[in-house]
């Protein structure tokens, strides 16, 4: 925008003029300006709102677009943003995912809102009426639990993940809000197959067993792992073998959830290491093992988590000093919360994310790998393009998904919004499987013919050959040569440390489950011709 639409608000809002910077910099991060309590501000002026107009909930809903208009609720107040939204000082897209529903969740997440007294200040004068009381009953009862509901006990998620289905819940990190090198545990994506398990941690005991016959194995609690072993730390990126799966799907229908760009996030974990843990149960294997001893013939070690899934990682990776896997019972310094796996998970860094088994409560070192589909299936299998159907095909034989090839994304500016300027800003994350370093990564805004080397950022001081999280980059690309209202193809692709980089179309890489769309990712966003 030419002008500032703050200064028009002003004499509307009867706020000094520091309010606009005051604003700016609370949502931005910047910090508390004064603590104030905003429901005591609207617990005040409850006696106000006695004559006000009454919403449905539906109404809200209905208003969710620049066409119908932007509305949002907040507790039982009705609020009519639409000509804030463009001037949010965190975002157009942020505040857009609250269109149509409540802000309250947002708010909970960025508690500068209730911390400062301008945002409430704001938003009372955008206050339109009151949602309907029964409405609001049963916004509030929504997450109540239902007895006979096997996913009753499923904890309550943030509204902003885009989900892909509620029961199993699998729902995408919202590339709008990337703004944190490590995400926000209330914005990791979720991957789940069963309704959550819920482990006393009080109760809970971890067996470590002898799947081969060369031992007796141990078992120990929650408290033993804290107690009797060094805690380690890593940050891992997670990324679902399906990340990215709706672009294969373009060249030809695969099977699984469309997921997005979003089916991974990035963590830091704390916990024992998985090798220090079976050498106590007497069960480490090892090269210096006769090949014919039941310890000799140990060629996976296999996890089973309280939902009843199994999958299994290579021997060489488990006891790889340097590979840094562990049975973690944090999650970004606080107990890892029941939707990822409490009270304890396993984090294969570099692996494909269905490997790190969530609420595990047996490790088994075996000679072949774990049984059932999510590693003999389908479900994490490698197949070539050709493959078309599985009819003849002897499945549980092919390749099961380990460490996932060099990817990347584009989170900004987003697929279908209006750039302005002579330059467009564009930012996004890449990574590569197995711990390799991002060496590159190049954007270009004319569809791949010409390309620029973009700047790396978080991440890009890992370990070249222990990278297990992503790496954010960003870079100002000239648009001039574009015309106004002309549509600019914006694409991104990247190259690891080894030498790998990314297939420019899905065609070579297409498969029937869809799975490792590493492909250029590119969007389409339009120059503004105003």
């Amino acid at each position: 925008c030419e002008t500032n639409p703050y200064n028009d608000y002003k004499e509307n809002y009867s706020l000094s003029t520091s309010w606009i910077s005051i604003f700016g910099a609370v949502l931005a991060g910047a910090g508390c300006v004064f603590a104030h309590n905003s429901q005591k501000i609207f617990a005040e002026e409850e006696h106000e709102q006695i004559n006000e107009q009454v919403y449905k909930q539906s109404d809200v809903a209905s208003h969710c677009t620049d066409e119908t208009g932007i509305w949002v609720t907040y507790k039982d107040g009705v609020y009519d943003i639409t000509d804030f939204v463009a001037n949010h000082p965190g975002g157009k897209d942020k505040i857009l995912l609250a269109a149509g529903s409540a802000i309250d969740p947002f708010w909970n997440l960025y508690r500068q809102h209730l911390t400062s007294q301008t945002p409430t200040d704001i938003l009372k004068e955008l206050r339109i009426g009151r949602l309907d009381p029964e409405d609001y009953k049963r916004m509030q009862e929504a997450t109540e639990a239902n007895p006979e509901d096997p996913y009753s006990g499923d904890p309550a998620r943030h509204p902003a993940l885009r989900f892909h289905s509620t029961q199993p819940c699998n729902a995408e990190l919202p590339l709008a809000l990337l703004d944190s090198w490590v995400t926000p545990v209330e914005l990791f994506f979720v991957r789940h197959h069963h309704p959550v398990p819920h482990l006393d941690p009080q109760d809970y005991s971890l067996k470590v067993r002898d799947g081969v016959g060369g031992g007796q194995g141990k078992e120990f609690t929650l408290q033993d792992l804290k107690t009797n072993f060094t805690k380690h730390t890593v940050t891992s990126t997670l990324q679902c073998g399906g990340n990215r799966r709706s672009g294969m799907n373009l060249s030809g229908k695969t099977s699984g959830t469309p997921w997005g760009c979003g089916a991974l996030s990035n963590a830091e974990w704390g916990g024992a290491r998985l090798v220090d843990v079976l050498a106590a149960a007497e069960l480490l294997p090892g090269p210096q093992c006769h090949p014919q001893s039941p310890q000799g013939k140990v060629a996976h070690v296999q996890f089973v988590g309280a939902d009843e899934m199994t999958a299994s990682i290579p021997v060489e990776k488990a006891l790889n000093p340097y590979g840094d896997v562990i049975l973690a019972w944090e999650m970004n310094g606080e107990p890892i919360p029941a939707d990822h796996g409490a009270p304890l998970r396993v984090i294969v860094p570099g692996h494909v994310g269905v490997r790190n088994v969530k609420w595990v409560t047996e490790v088994v070192t075996r000679d072949t790998e774990a049984e059932g589909m999510w590693q003999r299936g389908m479900a994490y299998k490698l197949f070539p393009p050709s493959l078309k159907s599985l009819e003849g095909v002897d499945v549980e034989s092919r390749v099961s998904m380990q460490e996932l090839p060099v990817q990347s994304a584009i989170t900004r500016p987003s697929s279908g919004s209006v750039v302005e300027g002579l330059e467009v800003e564009v930012q996004g994350y890449a990574y590569s499987g197995g711990g390799r370093g991002i060496a590159i990564v190049e954007v270009s805004v004319d569809g791949g013919q010409t390309w620029h080397v973009a700047e790396l950022k978080e991440g890009r001081d890992q370990p070249v050959n222990r990278a297990w999280a992503w790496t954010f980059w960003t870079i100002d690309v000239p648009i001039s040569h574009v015309k106004e209202g002309d549509n600019i193809k914006i694409c991104c692709r990247a190259t690891d440390v080894s030498c790998n980089n990314q297939p420019e179309t899905v065609e070579p890489i297409w498969n029937l489950r869809g799975l490792s769309n590493n492909s250029y990712h590119c969007i389409n966003v339009t120059l503004d011709d105003d």
